[in-house]
């Protein structure tokens, strides 16, 4: 294990038409031009959604990846790719206040499963130029951009995003022919016509009740059309599913352990908001049991305080750790969406920062040679307090004191958790390109 100190805090970030303008400037120099796929309006002075579509061809993404990390006082702190699309996290990028993470999307293809529901040659060949400000780039056609945002969520999630449903009626009603046609080759004259009459007539139940007509056509005309690749597609794509959501490649761990219990609560209250947007989500696990029991003044009773000599204490502690284990292992493979940075405060930890007495040492060869691997290891002590390193040697630790101000220790955790995301990712995408 690696024990540094943390980096200083840096939380200066640039404003979000900085970073835009800073962007397509990039994307010239790549000779590149993305289409934006929606949530654009706001442009370049805020962010109508949560993160930035863009669609882009698959054989650009590289390029696409380069014309971000030479974007100055910006780094990428997360990566996941799917089948049809890369999930990207950007630090240093301020859209709102208190937040200083954006999320990007490049994606290369519209489907469901695998199977494309409109050509992603035909949208970048209709797309229309549009400024804002400063800024020129492309958006899909009207027709295109109500397809994509009406099925982005009923077809593929079986519910009605109503966020976009004013302007999709707007245009479906307005270009009822052409919104049939784009749907056509995907889903067949019938199911087409019963799609756009039900938007057009702004009638969420039977638009819900076209879901499963539209995924049988979508399929049918694909291995009607198009049998080898339409399989490939499928195939290829629940394959990367699974590595997405029920493997540990997407899974970026911080653990965070020490004696005083609201130190870590304040920590960890005031990281959540903090590090929004680098990663899809943003989340914090409780361990099911305490190891240790708390004393009057709210601290867990240290490890080596224990009586590790007493047999019924040691048979506790030796089941305990045992479920420990096997349940970190067990919420490496738990179903996530995309990137996860999950924050563990089991306090498991604290007995391996700890050892004293013979089954403890016993229990921390088991532990370590056990335990999956964690990407940081934030310790809380006070400045009397001390602990070892015994955890595998590729892990960080930061040691932060919990006697300065709460504010100081957010500030400290946070650099160390971006700079450690940071470094992952930057392998990630050196070993992917």
């Amino acid at each position: 294990m690696q024990e540094t100190t943390p980096p200083p805090p840096n939380p200066q970030t640039q404003s979000f038409s900085e970073f835009l303008a800073e962007l397509f400037r990039s994307f010239e120099k790549e000779e590149l031009r993305p289409c934006v796929l929606r949530n654009y309006e706001g442009f370049p002075s805020s962010n109508v959604g949560s993160d930035v579509d863009f669609l882009i061809r698959r054989s650009e993404l590289p390029r696409a990846i380069r014309a971000l990390q030479t974007l100055p006082g910006i780094r990428i702190v997360g990566y996941a790719e799917r089948h049809y699309v890369a999930h990207l996290f950007v630090e240093g990028v301020s859209i709102a206040p208190g937040i200083r993470s954006l999320g990007l999307d490049f994606g290369w293809s519209l489907n469901w499963k695998g199977m494309e529901y409109l050509a992603t040659e035909d949208v970048l060949r209709a797309a229309t130029p549009r400024q804002a400000g400063d800024l020129n780039f492309l958006v899909p056609s009207p027709v295109h951009e109500a397809v994509i945002s009406l099925l982005s969520s009923l077809l593929i999630g079986g519910w009605l995003k109503e966020k976009y449903f004013p302007k999709v009626q707007k245009i479906f009603s307005g270009a009822s022919s052409e919104a049939t046609a784009a749907l056509q080759p995907a889903f067949g004259m019938k199911a087409s016509m019963q799609l756009a009459n039900a938007v057009i007539g702004g009638d969420r139940q039977k638009m819900l009740n076209c879901v499963l007509p539209l995924r049988t056509s979508l399929v049918r005309c694909g291995l009607l059309h198009k049998p080898i690749r339409s399989f490939l597609s499928v195939a290829r794509y629940h394959v990367r599913e699974f590595a997405v959501r029920c493997t540990p490649e997407t899974l970026e761990t911080v653990v965070i352990s020490g004696p005083d219990i609201r130190a870590r609560e304040t920590i960890i209250e005031g990281l959540l908001p903090m590090l929004r947007n680098t990663a899809k989500v943003v989340e914090r696990r409780h361990f099911g049991l305490q190891l240790f029991p708390a004393d009057e003044a709210g601290e867990e009773v240290a490890a080596s305080d224990m009586h590790t000599e007493d047999r019924s204490s040691s048979s506790i502690s030796i089941a305990m750790i045992i479920r420990w284990v096997v349940e970190e292992w067990i919420s490496q493979y738990a179903k996530r969406a995309n990137l996860t940075l999950r924050f563990d405060e089991s306090s498991g930890y604290d007995l391996l920062a700890a050892p004293k007495g013979r089954s403890h040492e016993v229990l921390l060869r088991v532990a370590r040679s056990l335990l999956p691997s964690i990407e940081l290891w934030i310790r809380i002590e006070g400045a009397k307090e001390a602990a070892p390193c015994v955890l595998k040697a590729r892990m960080h630790r930061v040691i932060l004191n919990s006697d300065g101000p709460a504010q100081n220790m957010m500030e400290k955790a946070y650099a160390a958790i971006v700079d450690t995301l940071a470094r992952r990712t930057d392998g990630k995408l050196k070993d992917r390109f």
